[in-house]
């Protein structure tokens, strides 16, 4: 098979240093493509897995992320991962450059005529005038790529990636994608599954979750996704607004109703007409308006502050909370009929901690994406990734988002560290068996022993209130080596 990408020879500075930073060493690049580089080695001390930052003709930079392979007479070929688009084309511009003969493959060497547009032997396009050139050679050795990659891929990465797909797609036919709703947890994909079935009802649903879960996000998705999407998604924080505005702000007034009411207004349920009203802490509404929402969710029907008349709406009503709400029934905070009406369909959010691997999904996504919208190219240490996997977040996903946000900002190189997440590097307890635990003890108190007695026999089993051939057994068993004392 042809080489996927085309190889040239090249004298390019470059600075390596590793995964976890540390100082960097200088060498040059002596062949580049696409993806891979051979550089200089002559230490041969380069750790295996590294980034390399390439200064360019034009005396731009570029960093690349990637592992040596093979390392031979002080010379190492190292493979990178597939970069950032803007990175392929300016090594594309070099590479192009030092391509020496038009009419020789750079793939399987073939030799062409002149102006071919494929080659006649590995069948790749080779009219570098072609201005779109990248563009078409990539998506031509696109399937090449994937089929070398996937010996190193398990079953729930490539789940990943064909998520990944999907959602471009989607995202290119302009469908709704919800960020925050990143992952592969078996909690999360039920989730998803829920809000695909309730999206095209007309269902009342509720959402529950703790407080930075994406409870407006699992609205939002749900409105989204269903035959009112092409009408208002109208959100009302009913911690937001002061007790004594909710009830004009939902419902609306009459002009007069009170005064400064000059003119009448629209509240949010009929500003929402033909599309979805997402009650967020709806635990917060007061009695009174308890009783008014259940009059929309069983009449569609709403009466402005002042009115004489009930006006009909046609509204969806999605409702959250973060609040035990059969506890709040018990406890006379909240109308029973009410929870029973909105609680048509439950849908509940996991907390972060409770989606394994999706901690790290969730923060290498937000990375890349922050990363993309500075220009910057910035990666987690081993350590931030640890971390991540290891605290508690009880801030959930918001906190997550803000903790990577902020560390962007205030990391001091490529390499983010837990001190730039805010967050303690986290030590692992090792944790043994109470078995092996008493074994190591035992052998430490009477290497302990024998060493104050130096090594009498006689006065060690008196000290450890047992009988000499037990000793015996006891150094036998742990294979102690020792001189014995003359009076033993």
């Amino acid at each position: 098979m042809a080489r996927l990408d085309a190889r040239v020879k090249t004298e390019l500075p470059a600075w390596i240093s590793s995964q976890s930073g540390g100082e960097e060493q200088k060498t040059t690049i002596r062949e580049l493509s696409l993806s891979s580089l051979l550089i200089d080695n002559k230490t041969n001390k380069y750790p295996e897995t590294l980034f390399i930052r390439i200064t360019l003709p034009k005396g731009s930079e570029v960093k690349v992320f990637g592992n040596i392979v093979r390392s031979f007479d002080f010379r190492s070929a190292v493979q990178f991962y597939f970069p950032e688009q803007a990175i392929l084309k300016e090594l594309w511009e070099i590479i192009k450059d030092r391509i020496q003969h038009f009419h020789i493959c750079p793939y399987c060497d073939h030799k062409n005529q002149s102006y071919a547009e494929h080659c006649n032997n590995c069948s790749l396009y080779i009219n570098f005038r072609d201005q779109h050139y990248l563009e078409k050679h990539l998506q031509e050795t696109f399937l090449w790529r994937i089929t070398g990659r996937m010996s190193r891929l398990k079953s729930d990465h490539m789940q990943r990636v064909l998520n990944f797909i999907d959602r471009e797609i989607l995202t290119e036919k302009g469908l709704p994608v919800d960020e925050q709703f990143v992952g592969t947890s078996r909690a999360m994909l039920e989730v998803f599954s829920m809000i695909r079935k309730v999206a095209p009802t007309e269902n009342a649903v509720l959402i529950l979750g703790e407080s930075g879960t994406g409870k407006d996000l699992a609205a939002k998705a749900i409105h989204e996704r269903s035959q009112r999407k092409s009408g208002p998604f109208v959100i009302v924080n009913c911690t937001a607004i002061p007790e004594g505005l909710l009830e004009a702000e939902l419902f609306g007034y009459e002009k007069g109703a009170f005064t400064g009411a000059y003119m009448s207004r629209k509240g949010k349920f009929e500003l929402a007409q033909g599309g979805t009203v997402f009650l967020d802490e709806v635990a917060e509404l007061p009695l009174s308006l308890q009783a008014k929402l259940l009059r929309v969710l069983e009449d569609k029907t709403v009466e402005r502050l002042g009115g004489k008349s009930g006006k009909k709406v046609d509204v969806r009503v999605l409702t959250a909370t973060n609040k035990n709400l059969a506890k709040e029934v018990d406890e006379g905070r909240f109308r029973l009929d009410l929870y029973h009406r909105i609680n048509t369909f439950t849908i509940t959010l996991p907390p972060l901690r409770d989606r394994g691997e999706d901690k790290e999904i969730i923060a290498q996504f937000y990375l890349k994406k922050f990363c993309l919208q500075e220009g910057l190219l910035k990666q987690f240490s081993k350590s931030a990734i640890r971390a991540i996997n290891l605290y508690s977040w009880p801030g959930n996903v918001r906190e997550l988002i803000n903790k990577v946000r902020r560390a962007i900002v205030v990391s001091n190189n490529d390499m983010i560290t837990p001190a730039d997440l805010s967050m303690e590097v986290i030590k692992q307890i090792e944790i043994s068996p109470l078995k092996e635990m008493k074994a190591d003890l035992e052998k430490q108190n009477l290497i302990d022993v024998l060493h104050m007695t130096s090594n009498n026999i006689s006065r060690a089993s008196k000290l450890l209130g047992i009988s000499r051939p037990t000793v015996y057994a006891l150094i036998k068993k742990h294979d102690l080596q020792f001189s014995k004392s003359l009076d033993s």
